[in-house]
């Protein structure tokens, strides 16, 4: 058994920058647009969101005070599936280590987005959403 079923295609994956600016600069110089920017609260801080895409590439850049700032200090990886809720009653099946106690709901993206994260054996985190 797997997930293979919900995983629709790719999605985006998270990048943590302490530049956003330059982040900016560096995916646009790729060839990329902004396709969403927002601020959110964050553990009690602003946090400022930008969505790039570039090709068929989405990038999430977040951000933070501190992040790694290395090789491997990509977040999360995200796919796309038609149905976040079964998928997440599958993995829980599956008895895959979920990052998440429920469902949660990113309401700073123009629509809501249903989303959850499953942790892999090296701590990385793989997000499945809408």
């Amino acid at each position: 058994m797997s997930m293979k079923r919900f995983v629709k295609e790719f999605h985006h994956y998270g990048l943590p920058t302490t530049d956003m600016d330059a982040t900016i600069d560096f995916y646009q110089k790729l060839g990329a647009d902004i396709v969403f920017e927002t601020v959110v609260q964050e553990k009690g801080k602003l946090c400022r969101v930008v969505h790039l895409k570039v090709s068929n590439l989405y990038v999430e850049a977040y951000e933070r005070d501190e992040t790694p700032m290395k090789s491997g200090a990509i977040d999360h990886l995200a796919v796309s599936t038609d149905d976040v809720e079964a998928a997440f009653e599958e993995a829980k099946r599956l008895g895959l280590k979920l990052a998440n106690e429920h469902v949660e709901i990113s309401d700073y993206w123009p629509e809501t987005a249903p989303w959850f994260h499953i942790i892999g054996p090296n701590g990385e985190l793989v997000e499945f959403t809408k």
